[in-house]
């Protein structure tokens, strides 16, 4: 099992398990705790069947959604996110919250260091070959799309040495 913690303070005892085929019950336990965390309402909608992600990509995924759900909290000041979920031909992530949002050409908040999260989820997602899209405008909450290449067909019976599953979880 591969075990990722949230750097954020107030949700430090927020743990993301991975070890089954498919990342929906870790997608499930991480909203619920988010939740239950910070009081934030959530909602899940799953789309397609794909190929199951292999686990180091699914820790990439989750640190990237953590990252996002994590956001949401601090910046946006969001009372509700949505995860939506699509797995066919490849993986897409959206995480979208009603929070109020930013000024994506305000250079001034990106050189002072609000949005190292971005770069950080930007750093993960290229780890994966994936790629991520930020869009957001004041008062109209912030959207974050973390899409994932089809994994091989054969991913899925690939289980990764213990020397990769210490480099997905760092």
């Amino acid at each position: 099992r591969l075990t990722s913690y949230f750097a954020d303070p107030a949700l430090l005892h927020f743990r993301t398990r991975t070890g089954h085929e498919d990342i929906e019950h870790a997608l499930r336990s991480t909203l619920s705790k988010f939740e239950h965390q910070t009081g934030i309402s959530t909602t899940l909608d799953l789309h397609g069947h794909g190929v199951p992600l292999p686990a180091d990509q699914q820790v990439q995924v989750l640190h990237v959604l953590q990252e996002a759900l994590s956001n949401a909290r601090k910046h946006a000041l969001a009372r509700h996110v949505v995860l939506t979920v699509h797995k066919s031909p490849h993986w897409r992530f959206e995480v979208q919250d009603d929070g109020q949002g930013f000024d994506m050409g305000d250079q001034a908040q990106h050189d002072d260091g609000t949005h190292v999260g971005l770069r950080i989820m930007r750093e993960r997602a290229q780890r994966i070959g994936a790629q991520l899209e930020v869009s957001s405008l004041p008062g109209r909450g912030t959207r974050v799309v973390l899409s994932v290449p089809a994994p091989p067909h054969d991913a899925s019976s690939q289980h990764p040495s213990p020397r990769e599953e210490a480099q997905a979880a760092t």
